[in-house]
């Protein structure tokens, strides 16, 4: 259960709030006025667009990025034409605003939405507590031969024709 719960959460958030910003600066770009009931319009219609994500995530295909325009085709004109649809029927623009705001929309936020639920839907690795052992310095030979012992000092110290006697 919470498997659909928390992806349809966040992408109802994602919708939202994208959607909202949409419609506002939109309408009041393109007709000098606001709708009434924006909010609630935007609620609505984002809830159908999240709910349509969450069905295609539980399906198996996600609306991601990679994935839009190469194997899940179908899905994603399937997605355009709710898009669109839901711009020109609920948030109340005119059919060709709709058509090219709503697909605009869908393509930069779909992908920016699902890569979200991705990442937070994902266990996190957990991590385990090793037990630190401090580096102990080197105070002897580091030469693969063994144990050398250094010439003592009073060796150094005699002439080479001493040595050879």
């Amino acid at each position: 259960m919470a498997t659909f719960i928390w992806p349809l959460l966040i992408y109802w958030l994602v919708m939202f709030v994208a959607c909202f910003i949409v419609v506002e600066v939109g309408h009041d770009q393109l007709y000098d006025e606001v709708t009434p009931h924006a909010g609630l319009k935007v609620a609505g219609g984002s809830l159908l667009i999240a709910i349509l994500l969450t069905v295609y995530r539980a399906k198996g295909v996600p609306a991601s990025l990679e994935t839009m325009f190469t194997t899940n085709l179908i899905w994603t004109l399937l997605q355009a034409i709710v898009w669109a649809g839901v711009f020109v029927l609920i948030f109340q623009f005119h059919p060709w605003h709709g058509l090219g705001i709503g697909l605009a929309t869908m393509l930069l936020v779909t992908g920016l939405a699902t890569m979200g639920v991705d990442s937070l839907m994902k266990p996190s690795a957990r991590t385990t507590q090793k037990a630190v052992v401090p580096n102990q310095p080197v105070r002897h030979t580091i030469s693969p031969g063994g144990t050398a012992a250094p010439a003592p000092a009073a060796e150094k110290a005699r002439p080479a024709t001493e040595k050879a006697r």
